[in-house]
């Protein structure tokens, strides 16, 4: 994941924040630890109090020798930058509330793994229905586009499917649906109501290592989020753009 800007413009807070698990990985939502040491990740599902996305790596270490260095890198340790003191192993964290994140979408748990297509094997003269047994997710709310065929870069809401099936949209693709034309799908709307809450949020699951968005998942599934906008390409190049909505400077629970 990475930062791509913010609600209301402006550069990024960089803050340094100490950690209580080795952070392996950069581009990762932290939150607040439970166990008073430090951040640590969010979950593959849960970004309750969010501080914000780590942009470095440290390696986490309650041995004193480790700890005998107040350098300023990521690897031995350096100054938090709250404290303005030394605080052991720290990584560097963007941490503006109205950060907007983007997270590559993933076809599956495991990170870089292409998403799936849809390889259609019923004609829908009306342009409403994507036939594929491949089919197994209610992601109903989300957004399918066509990849292949005779309605290439056009997109539309799913709104019902069956499961091992189809899936149907209710504003129909402007051409007919042939056979074998090639669809990708995802459980996001660009507008945020994929999935929602009756507040209007949305959800959001992150791949294993946190650094991707699993865009396998049922819609309504993962930590809460609002979706703010989409880049749909091909399967290894499309992108979700979310902000974190349970943020522990502005709403913490």
């Amino acid at each position: 994941m990475e930062a791509i800007g913010h609600f209301f413009g402006g550069g990024p807070w960089i803050k340094r924040f100490p950690i209580a698990v080795t952070i392996a990985n950069a581009g990762i939502p932290s939150i607040v630890a439970t166990d008073i040491v430090g951040i640590r990740p969010a979950t593959t599902t849960s970004f309750a109090d969010t501080v914000g996305l780590i942009t470095d790596t440290a390696t986490y270490s309650t041995t004193q020798a480790d700890l005998d260095d107040a350098g300023t890198d990521a690897t031995t340790g350096g100054y938090n930058t709250i404290t303005n003191m030394d605080m052991g192993r720290v990584v560097s964290v963007s941490m503006r509330p109205d950060l907007i994140v983007q997270a590559l979408m993933n076809g599956g748990a495991t990170e870089s793994t292409a998403l799936g297509e849809l390889i259609n094997t019923t004609a829908s003269a009306g342009g409403t229905v994507v036939t594929d047994t491949d089919v197994t997710e209610d992601q109903i709310g989300g957004t399918v586009w066509c990849l292949r065929g005779n309605n290439v870069g056009h997109a539309r809401t799913i709104t019902s499917f069956s499961d091992n099936t189809s899936l149907t949209v209710t504003v129909p693709f402007p051409r007919a649906i042939a056979v074998d034309d090639v669809f990708l799908r995802c459980p996001w709307s660009a507008y945020g109501t994929h999935g929602a809450d009756l507040d209007g949020s949305g959800f959001l699951q992150t791949t294993t290592l946190f650094t991707q968005a699993n865009a396998t998942i049922a819609s309504g599934t993962g930590g809460v989020v609002q979706v703010v906008g989409m880049v749909l390409r091909g399967t290894t190049n499309s992108f979700v753009h979310f902000k974190f909505r349970d943020h522990h400077y502005i709403v913490p629970t």
